[in-house]
């Protein structure tokens, strides 16, 4: 009898501590998956991005194969295309092509500056293009001319050098917007990272802020930085 009271108490026990695993279970996927679906668009901004940079860099490249195709004189090479308005007709469709191609290229940039081109977003591609490029040595060199890409005025060489010891680069703090009037603005994070001097790894944590501007299309570029 006494034992019979004994496995009740203990029966209650078990289900409270097996519940309690649960719904901790549930809290910590909960706090996840926000972190999952983040990554994922910043993933999805920077393909957005680069296809748009494909399609300006095959815009060029028509324009480019565009004029070797005519001779000082304006006319075509080809031998085939012998009366002026055959030159005139040619001539016309290709300047329709172009301007079609204009257009198409122009309303895509619109469409990609209103939807992607803000202070902040300029400030997290570079960052993710940094990231890329310390965790995967292969790809060093091209994420860090593409994060150059993001600056004003700052080479690939320059990231290159400064990334070069870098072991880990985590952002602990999203970037945000400390002020932003007209075409300038300012934006704040903060980064851990890990770097080896002196054959010693060192790790440290800093505050950075970015001074942008934007251009005419209302793309914006870092120009500066301070770090604290």
């Amino acid at each position: 009898m006494k034992t019979f009271k004994f496995i009740i108490p203990f029966t209650f026990l078990l289900a409270f501590a097996f519940l309690y695993s649960c719904k901790k279970g549930d809290d910590q996927n909960q706090q996840i998956t926000p972190q999952k679906e983040i990554s994922s668009d910043k993933e999805k901004e920077l393909k957005d991005k680069e296809e748009f940079l494909r399609i300006k860099e095959q815009q060029l490249r028509e324009w480019e194969e565009s004029l070797n195709k005519k001779d000082s004189t304006g006319k075509f090479k080809d031998k085939k295309i012998e009366t002026k308005d055959s030159v005139k007709v040619a001539k016309d469709t290709s300047k329709t092509k172009i301007k079609k191609d204009d257009k198409k290229v122009s309303e895509k940039e619109k469409e990609l500056n209103k939807r992607l081109d803000n202070p902040v977003t300029a400030v997290n591609d570079y960052l993710e293009y940094i990231k890329r490029g310390i965790s995967d040595s292969k790809t060093f060199d091209a994420n860090m001319k593409k994060a150059s890409e993001n600056w004003e005025s700052r080479s690939a060489e320059s990231f290159k050098k400064s990334y070069k010891n870098t072991k880990k680069f985590v952002v602990t703090q999203e970037p945000a917007v400390v002020t932003q009037k007209d075409n300038n603005a300012t934006v704040k994070v903060k980064v851990k990272q890990t770097q080896t001097v002196g054959g010693k790894d060192e790790e440290k944590e800093i505050t950075v802020t970015y001074s942008l501007v934007a251009d005419k299309s209302g793309k914006w570029k870092i120009k500066s930085n301070v770090v604290k």
